[in-house]
């Protein structure tokens, strides 16, 4: 994994998963937008619960070739290794924009904004970035 994009998850994902107040995504159905936020949730709530397989699987397989990520089990020790001594993140969505192939999440996670760019792969919506 690029070091940018370890540190990005990181300082994003650094301690409980809080929970995030309804928006209008949520409210008015668009499932694009409400998958998104799933799967943001899902993402820190597996950080958190130091399930590192889970969180791996919800990266897509562009993000594994843009980020030089061989396998899973790279990317599962390079969370390991990651968030081994971090504390709960809490986490905030602040708002979801879709855009044509991809759907961005910004997002406030102990208190340091961040955004995570999801695409659509094999019918679901998977992490191609992390950034804070």
């Amino acid at each position: 994994m690029r070091i940018r994009t370890t540190v990005g998850v990181a300082i994003l994902a650094s301690a409980a998963l809080g929970s995030a107040a309804p928006s209008a995504a949520v409210a008015s159905g668009r499932p694009a937008e409400v998958e998104a936020r799933q799967v943001v949730r899902q993402f820190f709530q597996t950080l958190n619960n130091r399930q590192f397989a889970k969180t791996c699987d919800l990266m897509s397989r562009r993000f594994y070739r843009e980020n030089h990520v061989q396998s899973k089990r790279r990317c599962v020790l390079g969370f390991a290794a990651t968030f081994t001594n971090t504390a709960i993140v809490h986490l905030r969505i602040v708002s979801v924009r879709r855009d044509h192939a991809q759907v961005t999440v910004r997002a406030v996670a102990n208190g340091a904004p961040g955004s995570i760019v999801l695409v659509r792969e094999d019918g679901r919506l998977k992490i191609l970035s992390v950034q804070a």
